[in-house]
């Protein structure tokens, strides 16, 4: 089974790298972009179908309750 596993920071939280890669991406486009956010992007394969096992895995491991959100997609 596969699953996606998206991390991203929450809305309360600064992105400083976002901010950063916001600024760049409007003098090369010339043009205003509201907001930038960046985030981590996991694919996870498993042999079994167990998304529970994921779910546990991306809030322990891969994200950081405090200042991230994670969202897990069978994919």
């Amino acid at each position: 089974m596969k699953y996606t596993v998206i991390v991203k920071p929450k809305k309360a939280i600064l992105d400083p790298q976002g901010k950063a890669i916001k600024k760049v991406a409007e003098n090369y486009l010339n043009k205003e972009i509201k907001n930038i956010r960046v985030g981590k992007y996991f694919e996870i394969e498993t042999e079994t179908d167990d998304k529970d096992m994921i779910e546990k895995l991306a809030k322990n491991i891969l994200s950081n309750d405090v200042i991230e959100d994670y969202e897990v997609k069978e994919s």
